[in-house]
């Protein structure tokens, strides 16, 4: 019995979550990376499959007139880890085979639904400088 319920998650939990990524401004690059070597490029928004055993995926998103902007999707538990537990308990450890199966599938995590990243515009910033003799005070924008 304990053989045929291990990785109860990797049975019912998909090893994948999709993910809505969107921006302000849209229509933003944005360059997604993960562990296992797992990396996208999008452009927002959009929807995106992503492997649970990414987590955490680094979301750098870019967009002209506006700064770089760097936000982390981290994975969090989807539940089926108590089922894992109470199976790994049940069977007298047993089942620590379906665990070590669903943390490397990833079926225990699963990404929220949605993540929104705001993008601070860029700003021109005044400089001051004096000239040589010191005797003007010059303001500058800079770019």
């Amino acid at each position: 019995m304990g053989t045929t319920l291990a990785a109860c998650a990797s049975m019912f939990n998909p090893t994948r979550s999709e993910v809505q990524i969107r921006t302000n401004p849209e229509h933003a690059r944005c360059e997604l990376t993960g562990r296992d070597g797992f990396s996208a490029v999008i452009e927002t928004p959009t929807t995106i499959d992503i492997p649970h055993s990414a987590a955490p995926v680094t979301v750098a998103c870019d967009a002209p007139g506006f700064r770089r902007t760097v936000s982390s999707l981290n994975a969090a538990s989807s539940g089926w880890i108590w089922a894992n537990s109470a199976l790994l308990m049940a069977t007298g450890g047993v089942a620590a085979l379906g665990l070590v199966v669903d943390e490397a599938l990833g079926s225990d995590w699963t990404y929220k639904k949605d993540m929104s990243v705001e993008l601070d515009a860029e700003r021109k910033r005044p400089l001051r400088a004096k000239s040589r003799d010191g005797a003007q005070d010059l303001r500058l924008q800079a770019r």
